[in-house]
């Protein structure tokens, strides 16, 4: 199986950057932050987060891009492309925000198509969608307001897809905090992929299906995974989740699940969206539970 780990994470990135003193002297290199990562030798993807491209543009500069292309023939690693989602918002029915969004996406894709990324990751909805499915009125009045902000989101998608001219199934459309059967409805449309998270869906945040459940009703256009552990909890007070934790630690069977892949010959990057501590840990708990998933590597 072909793991790896989210780079260049605002929380842990923002620590090296600040306590390491790199605000004061000017010396963030991309490069040298990721390098660190790859000497976990189950690594050998990086997922590069490009909502760093709008906080440090330096940071995926034209020289930047040489080096990692260079580093990907030197190393054999390989890029999959976390696409922008803070302050992006493809389903709004505010149509200039939502063509600065679509914007936004296309022009960080043409800033990493030099390496050759296997997959773009997309939001299709925020944080606005977010907050409407998640309005206390009746089910058909919230599903009717979630399947109007979808429209929205498939024209964003078709938007994206025009003007990038990537192929569809490069594409992959992460289950978010939104109904996901909605959501299908636009990868049906326009022949995407889908990055299946984990935990966004233990944590039930899109639906109510298990893992191995969603894996085997979509596992024909899921071309990545985001593997983190996550728990939901309900009472008659209400309910909540926690997710982003180190596998073993929560609610997801993860023999059940990678046993599912290894079954089926999963190729497509597995990415960790932990911490690199968190991720040796996880890779402790493969490495105990399902050791079938690290065989030759």
């Amino acid at each position: 199986m072909r793991f790896g780990i989210t780079a260049l994470e605002f929380g842990p990135m923002a620590q090296d950057f600040i306590t390491g003193g790199l605000a004061a002297t000017g010396g963030f290199n991309t490069v040298d932050l990721i390098m660190p990562m790859l000497e976990n030798e189950h690594i050998s993807v990086l997922e590069l987060s490009f909502d760093v491209l709008h906080i440090l543009p330096d940071a995926f500069s034209s020289e930047v891009i040489e080096h990692l292309v260079e580093l990907k023939d030197d190393r054999g690693v390989s890029y999959t492309i976390h696409l922008p989602l803070w302050s992006i918002e493809l389903a709004t029915f505010n149509e200039p925000v939502r063509k600065g969004s679509v914007k936004s996406v296309v022009d960080a894709i043409a800033v990493a198509e030099p390496l050759d990324p296997e997959v773009y990751v997309l939001h299709a909805t925020g944080a606005l969608a977010t907050e409407f499915s998640r309005l206390t009125f009746s089910p058909d009045v919230v599903n009717t307001i979630c399947t109007l902000m979808s429209g929205f989101s498939a024209a964003s998608v078709e938007e994206i897809l025009v003007q990038s001219e990537i192929d569809p199934r490069r594409l992959a459309i992460e289950n978010v905090e939104f109904p996901f059967d909605i959501t299908k409805e636009v990868i049906e449309e326009y022949d995407t992929g889908i990055c299946f998270d984990t935990g966004h869906l233990v944590a039930q945040m899109c639906g109510e299906e298990s893992a191995t459940e969603f894996y085997h009703k979509h596992k024909d256009r899921i071309i990545e995974l985001h593997l983190h552990d996550a728990s939901t909890t309900r009472t008659n007070v209400g309910s909540g989740y926690v997710d982003h934790r180190p596998l073993g630690t929560q609610q997801l069977p993860v023999r059940d699940l990678l046993m599912e892949l290894i079954n089926d010959g999963f190729s497509g990057p597995i990415i960790f969206e932990l911490t690199a501590s968190e991720t040796r840990q996880s890779l402790e708990h493969i490495k105990k539970v399902v050791p079938e998933a690290l065989s030759g590597q």
